[in-house]
Formats: structure tokens, sequence, C-alpha cells
């Protein structure tokens, strides 16, 4: 993909390829935003690495929102593995249900922008190097981690 351009997706592939090229495009701040990021490809060897890699950046920093974190809790054993590497640079936070409209996005930058209409359909659009797109989403969900309340504990206790 061209590193200024826009396309849609249609199919579950095509969504995964779009999370996957947004999270590879950022450099410095990543926003992910899902009901429970089930369908994502966070828990797929692929994403993991893309993760890893942002995440290794200077001063990278991943902001995650999430409406019902207890897929992330109960399921994304990668997902927890990467936390606790990265532990310094990783936020998760749940949304006031009232405020989550149902849409999936991922935001690089402030620069890249991933949308998914809905959570139930693969159906979005991605936008790379375009911060006009990217920027009042960007807004308004920095309104919206400022409404959320942290969730997901940085270290499980075993007992």
């Amino acid at each position: 993909m061209r590193p200024e351009s826009s396309v849609l997706f249609r199919s579950r592939g095509e969504f995964t390829e779009a999370v996957l090229t947004a999270i590879t495009a950022a450099h410095r701040e990543l926003v992910l935003v899902d009901r429970s990021f089930a369908d994502w490809p966070l828990e797929t060897p692929v994403g993991c690495d893309a993760l890893a890699a942002f995440l290794a950046g200077e001063h990278a920093r991943l902001r995650l929102m999430v409406a019902d974190p207890d897929w992330l809790e109960r399921r994304a054993a990668r997902f927890v593995q990467l936390r606790r590497r990265f532990a310094a640079a990783i936020e998760c936070r749940r949304m006031p249900a009232s405020l989550f409209n149902g849409e999936g996005v991922v935001i690089g930058d402030r620069r890249h922008l991933m949308r998914r209409a809905h959570g139930d359909f693969f159906r979005g659009r991605l936008s790379l190097g375009d911060p006009q797109a990217a920027e009042p989403v960007a807004g308004r969900y920095d309104a919206m981690w400022d409404e959320s309340t942290p969730c997901l504990p940085a270290n499980t206790l075993g007992l």
C-alpha cells in the first residue's frame, strides 16, 4: 500500500490486513478501540510481532480502550505477555457503555486511521498518512479516554 492512501475493506482477511498495516505504519502512538478485540489479530503471532516491533520503538505508547475487557483478561495470553514485557508503554481502559458506539478503531500517530464501521461486520476504511481524516477521530477518542477507567491489572497473582 502507498504511504498516503485510503482503501476500503470488506472481509475478515482485509480487516486483519488493515489492522496490521495501521499498526506497522505507526511509530510513536497507537490508540486501539473495540468492544472486546476478540476478532482482531492481537493474539496471532503476526499481530503480536507487529505490536512488539511498535512498542520496541523509542517513546512508543499504546493506549487500548475496550468496552468489555473479559476476552483480553481470559483469552489473550500473548497480549498479556506483551503487556508484561512493555508494561510502561501500554495502558488499558474500559469505556463507559454509554460512550461506545460499536466501531473498531486504530489511530496511529494521529496520521493513520483504520475504522471498522461496526463490530458485527468486517467493513470499513484504512487511511494512511492523512492527518485530516485521523485528527477529528483522535480528538473524540482522547475525550473518551478521559472518561474511561483503568482496567486489566498489570500483573496477575497466582495463589
